[in-house]
């Protein structure tokens, strides 16, 4: 699942953890800032019982974050550099 939020382009997976009936999100903010691409890697807590369920949880969160100010939600900061092509 796919989405776009205040100029971020969110993409969201749903995993299996491994139990029966139990889904996890994934998800990446992409965006521009001061001119330089970055990518973010969301981490979400909470399992959800269907696939559909974590997508819309983990679009919901990164929404949430990205109106939060983008805080670092890990004791390791997951924030890296994406190159972006000039369009000439």
């Amino acid at each position: 699942m796919n989405g776009t939020h205040k100029g971020h382009s969110i993409i969201v997976s749903a995993a299996r953890t491994g139990k029966l009936r139990e889904w996890k999100s994934r998800v990446k903010v992409i965006w521009s800032d001061d001119g330089h691409g970055k990518v973010s890697t969301l981490d979400v807590n909470g399992v959800f019982r269907e696939r559909a369920e974590a997508e819309r949880g983990g679009l919901t969160f990164a929404k949430k974050w990205i109106d939060d100010g983008k805080p670092d939600h890990s004791p390791e900061k997951h924030e890296g550099l994406v190159l972006l092509a000039d369009s000439e």
